[in-house]
């Protein structure tokens, strides 16, 4: 990763020199030393910062996507639902929908095990 890179990301991050430096574990001197070249950005640090920086997305900086509907009369579920697939990564950014998504896992896995056990108990009794 270059000094270049590395502040790319900083910025990408919304975070200061301290706040990157609090973020990873060193004080804002080394991070201001890996961004002016002074100082060798470790692997490590290189891989942590691009893996934040990646998962950083446009709903969370702040940039709605937006469904124009203006020229419909009505709009159906079904092209609501192309519109979020179609915009995936930012819809399942949004936390309320995060919640949702985990919910119904949750949900889903319960009823899983339960049937699980129903069929063990049921296979227990037939022996």
């Amino acid at each position: 990763m270059t000094k270049e890179e590395f502040k790319e990301a900083r910025k990408k991050l919304k975070l200061t020199q301290t706040g990157l430096g609090e973020e990873l574990g060193v004080s804002n001197r080394t991070i201001q030393g890996y961004e002016y070249g002074h100082q060798k950005i470790p692997k490590t640090i290189a891989i942590i910062l691009r893996q934040k920086s990646e998962a950083v997305n446009p709903v969370q900086l702040g940039k709605d996507i937006e469904m124009n509907v203006e020229k419909l009369k009505t709009l159906t579920l079904q092209q609501m639902a192309h519109f979020c697939l179609k915009h995936k990564e930012q819809f399942l950014a949004i936390p309320e929908m995060k919640i949702l998504i985990d919910f119904e896992r949750k949900d889903a896995e319960a009823k899983l095990m339960e049937q699980h056990i129903i069929l063990r108990n049921t296979r227990n009794k037939g022996e």
